[in-house]
């Protein structure tokens, strides 16, 4: 085309590349090395996680493997052990009293749960602000979180051993009681003593918990919330409980996973009676690796019983941190 002819409308001037001309390839860009201290640093890390990563290995994942596949076999106390595949989990399928320990375990951390919760929620609010005197009761509530459970139950045994416990004592001498009542041999009150026990020796973990989440929270928003008349109830449920829901959280996992792997308190005070009444998954778990020494059935037992806790565990983080966008 010519230049002097006039170029068309609408027409896009073409540049035309000398074919002399030859465009270099694009190469992909080069990826940095790590520097020295960035390659220390990860040595240093590591070195550092080591302990924890093998003691997590040597007291965690190997036993749960070796539980696993004990599952799988008919493995007693002495002879040879005999692969016998899911036939372990099949039994428990027709296992009653499994199934009654089930029930029990859950009717018990359907009752302690919320009694803890609530619990430890109020003693946080008491115990949240740097005010004289706050120190000491808050060492008080918790303070027996650090006695033993074997040993509180054996506290709590011999303050209701009928005749000479503490307890009936104060009940014959205020007359509501001859001093003899037995509080282990009712379904009912043996759960009663087992709840009051747990919740006294564990109630200050959620206390100290909480009362954690709580003094993150800004404390700007109370005053904002106060100018604009809210009352301690409404500052409590809009401000406090949506800004510490991850503590929340946190609190209800453990308490449900507390409650449903109890054994302690059950066997010492009631044994799982009267009549397996009071017996939890755990303590059936016992009986049948140690009392019946049926150690493939107890593993198996063991493996349903941890995936039942995942489950719930995952659950309650995802209902209650769902809402959570941070």
């Amino acid at each position: 085309m010519d230049r002097d002819q006039p170029r068309e409308a609408g027409a896009v001037a073409v540049r035309r590349v000398p074919p002399f001309v030859r465009r270099r390839p694009v190469s992909p860009p080069r990826r940095r090395r790590p520097a020295p201290l960035a390659r220390a640093r990860a040595r240093t890390g590591f070195l550092l996680t080591a302990p924890a990563l093998i003691l997590v290995s040597v007291f965690f994942v190997l036993p749960l493997v070796l539980v696993c596949w004990m599952s799988l076999h008919n493995w007693p106390l002495f002879g040879a052990t005999k692969f016998t595949g899911l036939h372990n989990y099949n039994q428990l399928l027709h296992d009653r009293t499994f199934g009654d320990s089930l029930l029990f375990t859950a009717e018990y951390t359907a009752i302690v749960t919320p009694i803890q919760v609530t619990a430890g929620y109020l003693l946080a609010v008491m115990v949240r602000h740097r005010l004289r005197g706050v120190g000491f009761f808050r060492t008080v509530f918790f303070m027996p979180v650090v006695v033993g459970f074997a040993a509180t139950a054996y506290v709590f045994l011999i303050m209701l051993t009928p005749g000479t416990g503490v307890i009936n004592a104060i009940g014959h001498a205020l007359g509501l009681s001859n001093g003899q009542t037995n509080w282990l041999a009712s379904p009912g009150l043996g759960l009663l003593v087992t709840v009051v026990l747990l919740t006294w020796k564990t109630v200050g973990i959620a206390m100290i918990l909480f009362m954690a989440g709580m003094q993150a929270v800004p404390e700007e928003l109370h005053e904002a919330a106060k100018v604009d008349g809210a009352g301690w109830w409404k500052r409590e449920y809009k401000v406090t409980l949506p800004l510490i829901r991850r503590t929340t959280a946190l609190v209800l996992v453990l308490t449900v996973a507390g409650a449903i792997l109890s054994f302690d308190q059950f066997f010492i005070l009631t044994h799982g009676g009267p009549d397996n009444a009071t017996l939890t998954a755990v303590l059936w778990i016992y009986t049948v690796a140690f009392f019946q020494y049926r150690f493939g059935y107890a593993a198996a037992l063991s493996i349903v019983l941890l995936l039942l806790l995942i489950l719930l565990s995952v659950a309650q983080i995802r209902a209650l941190r769902g809402g959570d966008s941070g």
